[in-house]
């Protein structure tokens, strides 16, 4: 291993120029990679040195592998790519019977666990695991075998099967409506105390673009709070404190306990809905096989 050791170049700086050569581009590299530009630069140098040669050429239209370059890259490409479906390989053995399933906190806590005791039922053989988001991109070497994700459907290196739709609309506690009259319109929400989640998340919509939406673009005059979490203006809208907009897939359990109502009918339809994520880059387990039947049945009975 020593020797093996001093042979190599930095691992860090074959992973960087891997990256590099695959985009012909910097910046493009250091996005996928995390780090700056400045910071891929420095390691394909690095690189350079340790191998005494020039690596790449810089164009008009942006970066040539020279011919050690392209070298080195069919090496790396096939190096990296044999180490990584081994560790593949391995997860797999290593969690057999094991599954694990990434959501979203509020996904997993407003929707999937009031479920899963189902599929666990079915399932007993299977050693479920849940875990809070996991970068898309990222899925197998997080060692994640299926991920339900809030979007398009329109993320890379996934094989994405649609589940539910989405509708945003106002929600509140019975006690919030007990004390005042009934809406009317949607202009009455204006005189209402409105719950705000700040704007973190890009799938979010904000009250300002929900009430535009439906045609009013007056100023809310009545009182006002914010958060910056999803789960606790969830509680204040249970204690009473205010309207919220929620989204339709995570309120409508609270709905049908009657812990929560719809003090107007309207409602927007999201342009965003829950997909299920399959990685592309290894081959579904039986469980996760098993998962993916019974989420797609869950998900069909909540929509018929």
């Amino acid at each position: 291993m020593v020797k093996l050791r001093g042979k190599l170049p930095p691992a860090n700086s074959l992973v960087t120029f891997e990256a590099a050569a695959r985009h012909l581009n910097f910046t493009r590299a250091a996005a996928e990679l995390r780090v700056t530009q400045a910071a891929v630069s420095r390691q394909v140098h690095l690189l350079e040195d340790n191998l005494g040669v020039q690596l790449f050429e810089r164009q008009a239209r942006g970066l040539r592998l020279t011919a050690p370059g392209q070298r080195l890259h069919e090496a790396v490409t096939m190096g990296l790519g044999h180490i990584a479906t081994t560790a593949a390989d391995l997860r797999r053995v290593r969690r057999a019977g094991e599954l694990t399933v990434s959501t979203s906190v509020t996904f997993a806590n407003y929707w999937l666990m009031s479920r899963v005791a189902k599929f666990r039922a079915a399932h007993p053989e299977v050693q479920l695991r849940l875990v809070a988001s996991a970068p898309v991109r990222d899925l197998t070497a997080s060692g994640i075998d299926l991920a339900v994700r809030y979007g398009r459907g329109n993320w890379g290196g996934v094989e994405t099967l649609h589940l539910l739709d989405n509708h945003v609309f106002p929600v509140c506690a019975p006690s919030y409506m007990a004390r005042r009259r009934p809406l009317q319109s949607v202009t009455d929400l204006l005189e209402e105390t409105l719950l705000h989640l700040v704007e973190y998340d890009r799938n979010w919509v904000s009250w300002e673009a929900w009430l535009a939406a439906m045609g009013v673009t007056a100023p809310a005059r009545g009182p006002s709070l914010e958060f910056d979490n999803y789960l606790v203006l969830t509680q204040a809208v249970l204690d009473g404190q205010g309207i919220a907009l929620g989204g339709g897939r995570l309120a409508e359990d609270f709905l049908a306990r009657g812990q929560l109502v719809r003090p107007i009918e309207a409602l927007l339809r999201s342009e965003q809905s829950f997909y299920l994520l399959i990685p592309s880059d290894q081959p579904l387990s039986p469980q996760a096989k098993a998962f993916r039947d019974w989420i797609l049945v869950e998900a069909k009975e909540r929509t018929a």
